[in-house]
């Protein structure tokens, strides 16, 4: 218990002191975009895999459109 009373919070000005600067400054270098739009990039990709991966297994399958059916 004595080490919970020996401890005290830290001012923003403390903090800053130790962790060398404001918590913004030490996101100053980090590609922003780069962190969110990768991933996003990424999994618009994945989707548009999976969408003409979707089109060819329905092609390969042989289900018809409407279209193909009134022709024959």
């Amino acid at each position: 218990m004595k080490d919970d009373m020996d401890q005290k919070d830290l001012t923003n000005k403390e903090l800053d002191k130790v962790t060398g600067g404001g918590i913004a400054d030490q996101f100053a270098g980090i590609p922003m975009s780069e962190l969110i739009g990768g991933p996003l990039k990424a999994a618009r990709g994945a989707q548009e895999a999976l969408t003409r991966s979707t089109a060819e297994f329905i092609e390969r399958a042989g289900m018809k459109t409407r279209d193909m059916d009134d022709k024959q």
